[in-house]
């Protein structure tokens, strides 16, 4: 489930949701499910070591047990308030109201770091966050286009629609090696345009609607989204990763399959929810949680792709 339908659906939880959402719109994405407790013991891998599935008539089958691996997964607390102070009753304003409008701009804010983190969040440098998709990519899934890059040019010249061509193959290909096809792409919002402009120009750009009336925007069958930006307005998954003896500086794709306690997904009790935490001292306070941790289920679920540049 979305983060939206897996809340509470009370007034103030659907202001905080809604300002989550429009700083981190890859929440529109992340199919959550709920556990209670601090953690969850989660299913790794569960193959057997059985590598023959043919047998000779009236010999019975010789199948191997599996032998499952779990993983302890920890809920990271994602946490902030909104406080007014009460005086501005005393001039005539509405401190309720005003409650709420800054409930919405402190989520708002919320919302860029939890997009931020969701792509670069680690755990090992910080304890109290989780792991974003950089550092949940299994080391085997983290694949490089060329030896020094791939650029993805414009231009209608032939050697320009060939090196366009070869570019969008190895997008594809990428695509691909998810496991079951991936459902998201999500690279840095420059080369997000780049790529769709691309995509339209070879016949591979596709529309659609969500179930809000959003647009929708493909790459064959594949959902492409921007990675964000920070509050700042700098974009994330910046053009900053070295790659063998190119000059320029490249970035990196994800695409991952997004699914509910399987594949790539997001542990969580209860989903956000928003308090009011009553009067402390001059203040009326209202108290935002929401924990969670973003789960890798099967490793083949979330490839990094590195190398990709702009012209």
């Amino acid at each position: 489930m979305l983060l939206r339908d897996i809340s509470p659906k009370d007034p103030l939880t659907n202001v905080v949701v809604e300002g989550l959402e429009k700083t981190a719109p890859i929440l529109n994405d992340i199919q959550f499910y709920r556990k209670s407790g601090s953690a969850d013991s989660v299913l790794s891998s569960r193959e057997s070591s059985n590598s023959s599935i043919f047998r000779s008539l009236n010999e019975n089958n010789s199948a191997d047990a599996p032998e499952p691996e779990y993983t302890t997964v920890a809920k990271k607390i994602v946490s902030f308030d909104a406080k007014v102070d009460v005086l501005i009753e005393d001039r005539n304003e509405d401190p309720e109201e005003e409650l709420v409008n800054q409930t919405r701009i402190e989520a708002e804010n919320a919302g860029y770091i939890l997009q931020e983190k969701i792509f670069e969040g680690d755990t090992s440098e910080d304890a109290e966050e989780f792991n974003g998709l950089r550092n949940l990519t299994d080391s085997s899934w983290i694949k490089t286009v060329a030896p020094n890059g791939h650029v993805v040019p414009l231009g209608n010249t032939d050697s320009k629609v060939t090196a366009q061509q070869q570019a969008i193959e190895e997008l594809l290909k990428l695509f691909a090696t998810v496991r079951g096809g991936a459902t998201h792409a999500y690279m840095n919002e420059y080369l997000k345009i780049r790529w769709l402009t691309v995509a339209k120009a070879l016949g591979y750009y596709r529309q659609e609607k969500d179930s809000l009336g959003n647009t929708i925007e493909k790459i064959g069958e594949v959902i492409i989204r921007g990675a964000g930006y920070k509050s700042s307005g700098a974009p994330l998954l910046p053009f900053d990763e070295t790659i063998g003896s190119a000059a320029e500086k490249c970035s990196s794709i994800f695409a991952c399959r997004w699914g509910s306690r399987i594949d790539l997904t997001a542990l969580t009790s209860a989903g956000v929810k928003a308090r009011y935490a009553g009067q402390s001292g001059n203040f009326l306070i209202n108290n935002i949680n929401l924990d969670m941790a973003l789960v890798l289920q099967d490793k083949t679920s979330l490839v990094m792709s590195r190398g990709w540049r702009l012209e």
